[in-house]
């Protein structure tokens, strides 16, 4: 069975994030955590994974990029 509730430790080596950095995203609330002693952090792994996976780029095909740039270079004559 695979763990669900993680340690910055385990945080870390998940994400591949130094343990510095999850303690400033930690800091900066810019990810999910839970403090239950006022100590210890602990992170849900499905939370990492949505903050690993937010802010999605769209693949684009090479004709879509080609029209846009024709675009931007008509618009910008």
């Amino acid at each position: 069975m695979e763990k669900e509730i993680l340690t910055v430790d385990e945080a870390a080596s998940f994400t591949g994030f130094s343990k510095s950095h999850i303690y400033k995203l930690v800091h900066y609330r810019r990810i999910d955590h839970y403090k239950p002693n006022g100590k210890n952090i602990f992170f849900r792994k499905e939370d990492l994974e949505a903050y690993l996976l937010q802010g999605k780029r769209e693949a684009k095909s090479k004709e879509e990029i080609q029209s846009i740039a024709a675009n931007w270079s008509f618009e910008n004559e």
